[in-house]
């Protein structure tokens, strides 16, 4: 039996406003995947949904032990198109270290509060 992987971020979301108005395209393209800014820049609150596809990648690697041979964009927040329930698409190396783990499955799990987002993310 696999053991329960679990990891945890708390994203203030006023933080990931300055790194935008910063270091701006930088930031982005460096974090996020095409998609993942597409989907944020249609929303009001872009950083809100930025935050909260930052808060996942981080709760991803402290799930996988801290160990991150892998790039911020093999860890891709998605949502499902009828229920808009957050999950993650691994790629390249975070996709090979997720098998290394035998996992079957991951939860993702977001939750927001004025200028905070948490992403859980739960492997088993």
């Amino acid at each position: 039996m696999n053991p329960l992987r679990l990891g945890t971020d708390l994203v203030y979301i006023p933080r990931i406003e300055r790194l935008i108005s910063q270091y701006g395209d930088r930031f982005l393209n460096k974090i996020f995947t095409s998609e993942e800014i597409e989907y944020a820049l249609k929303r009001v609150r872009h950083a809100f949904h930025l935050a909260s596809a930052f808060s996942v990648k981080e709760a991803f690697f402290k799930a996988v032990g801290g160990y991150s041979p892998f790039s911020w964009k093999e860890v891709v927040l998605k949502r499902e198109p009828s229920s808009g329930a957050p999950f993650l698409e691994l790629r390249g190396k975070a996709l090979e270290i997720f098998k290394a783990l035998s996992g079957n499955k991951i939860v993702v799990s977001l939750s927001h509060e004025r200028d905070y987002v948490i992403g859980i993310v739960l492997i088993y």
